[in-house]
């Protein structure tokens, strides 16, 4: 099927050029096709910083003796 031009008839049958008839309601199907697209990945996005933020992800301190002149520190999750 030939892709309707701007000053083409309207495939409606309304007898206006189609950029006075229904290229509006083409472009906003597009914006807002796009717009639920970049919302949704906004989302993913802060769904995954949210989740690296609030969720502790605390390292626990390794089975055996410390090594030699080391100290485990439990704020940082590792020897000093």
């Amino acid at each position: 099927m030939k892709k309707v031009g701007r000053n083409d008839p309207c495939p409606c049958g309304s007898g206006k050029k189609y950029k006075n008839c229904h290229l509006a309601d083409e472009k906003r199907k597009e914006f807002s096709n796009k717009s639920l697209f970049y919302i949704g990945l906004l989302l993913v996005f802060l769904a995954i910083a949210a989740y690296s933020l609030f969720v502790s992800q605390k390292s626990t301190r390794p089975d055996g003796p410390a090594p030699a002149g080391k100290v485990w520190s439990e704020e940082h999750g590792h020897y000093h």
